[in-house]
């Protein structure tokens, strides 16, 4: 009998000490993001810097703190081993443009910083995050030589639909691109004349595609996949919804570039005539393709 109460008396005990350190917890420090920004080395050729960050991954000394929209609010753990802290912040994306299919960006580089967070304290983050340095930046088109456009291949066969580089409607600087169709000309598919190769490289691991828009109208964007002289295959990865305001999107190409295996691809863009459209206006700006 008295080994049972000793038994149970130890049995509360350690209870009620265990209730008493939950009760007592360690207080966290806060990494606070007020947002991301990103910016282009225009001295390298890398364009605009336009960008769509959507939200934001963090950890904290190699602890994965999860993902928000902005402004987001980490509560951390510290870790008294360790002096100082490493905190790292990813850009979020949606990729393809679909909501449900966030994740982060692998053409923008985390930005990471040391130092000492404190319990109770908060320290806000705004980041400017830039191009990895191994990262192969290829300016499609950003229209601003209208001498030179890129998209004159034309794939409808019809010479009244057509790419033309415009200034009346524009994202930034002088020009962007105009897809024309109307009422007797449904459908205007141009490519782009310069070929690119190289994007399937044997380290190769992500080729994605940017491009801004606005458009009262969808239309859908792929790339040509050239296998030989006149052996191609169309590979479409998705399209656009009308927005009346200028939008940014990465389309994730790294599956029809791998999947294709061609030696040489093209950017192709379609839009068709829908009846309840009068007048279909598509405009687009800083088209770049982006490999590893």
């Amino acid at each position: 009998m008295i080994k049972f109460y000793q038994v149970l008396g130890l049995i509360i005990a350690i209870g009620f000490s265990s209730c008493i350190k939950d009760n007592n917890p360690s207080r966290p420090a806060y990494v606070y993001i007020e947002n991301v920004f990103f910016e282009a080395d225009t001295m390298l050729g890398q364009g605009s810097s336009s960008s769509n960050i959507t939200d934001v991954w963090v950890s904290v000394d190699g602890q994965v703190l999860g993902a928000n929209t902005f402004p987001a609010l980490f509560p951390v753990i510290l870790d008294e081993n360790f002096q100082t802290n490493s905190v790292r912040v990813s850009a979020g994306i949606k990729d393809n443009g679909i909501t449900n299919t966030r994740t982060i960006y692998p053409f923008y580089d985390p930005y990471i910083e040391t130092l000492k967070l404190e319990p109770g304290k908060t320290d806000t983050f705004r980041p400017t995050l830039h191009y990895p340095s191994n990262a192969n930046v290829i300016l499609v088109e950003d229209f601003e030589d209208p001498n030179q456009p890129i998209f004159t291949d034309e794939l409808d066969g019809n010479p009244n639909t057509e790419m033309i580089t415009q200034m009346d409607e524009v994202f930034e600087g002088n020009y962007s691109g105009a897809l024309v169709l109307d009422s007797a000309n449904l459908d205007c598919t141009v490519g782009t004349s310069t070929r690119y190769y190289n994007l399937r490289d044997i380290s190769a691991t992500s080729v994605y595609l940017e491009m801004d828009f606005k458009t009262n109208t969808p239309f859908q964007v792929g790339i040509i996949a050239h296998y030989g002289p006149s052996d191609t295959e169309v590979l479409y990865k998705g399209g656009v919804n009308a927005t009346t305001s200028w939008k940014k999107i990465y389309f994730n190409l790294t599956q029809e570039v791998f999947g294709s295996n061609a030696t040489e691809y093209s950017v192709i863009i379609r839009a068709l005539k829908y009846v309840d459209i009068e007048q279909p206006e598509i405009y687009v700006d800083n088209i770049k393709i982006l490999h590893f």
